[in-house]
């Protein structure tokens, strides 16, 4: 089972990397925002994958040094502002494209969540041979 919180990090930390600039990123408890061109909020986080333990591995909230079983990684989520309810409308500037070349680099499932709605306008499958494998 994968860390969320660094996972999290990882993602916003990146996005400075790949030269978005650190006012557009915003680190929350459970999300990352980036404030895109214009004033619309993607919002990403990340969902664990429900596998029944011990085929999960251990917890790692009781033992984070253990075992990562099968190493099930969890979604991440994009999902726009509230007026966005097309791929088209989330993915319209090139802070929006850095955020989806920035995630599918990882062995995590992508989804593209609909800001007006929780209906899931795409999955990208992640693939464990990623070099961010189990993340």
């Amino acid at each position: 089972m994968a860390n969320s919180q660094a996972i999290l990090d990882k993602i916003a930390r990146n996005l400075q990397m790949r030269g978005i600039p650190a006012a557009s990123i915003a680190r929350g408890q459970s999300s990352v925002s980036l404030t895109k061109t214009g004033g619309d909020v993607l919002t990403i986080s990340y969902t664990a994958k429900a596998v029944q333990s011990p085929m999960g591995g251990v917890s790692p909230a009781s033992s984070p040094y253990l075992g990562a079983g099968i190493a099930a990684p969890g979604t991440l989520k994009v999902k726009g502002a509230s007026g966005e309810t097309t791929i088209a409308g989330i993915f319209d500037t090139v802070e929006a494209l850095e955020l989806m070349h920035e995630l599918a680099g990882y062995g995590n499932d992508v989804v593209v969540e609909s800001g007006g709605s929780t209906a899931e306008l795409a999955r990208i499958r992640g693939h464990e041979s990623l070099v961010g494998m189990g993340s």
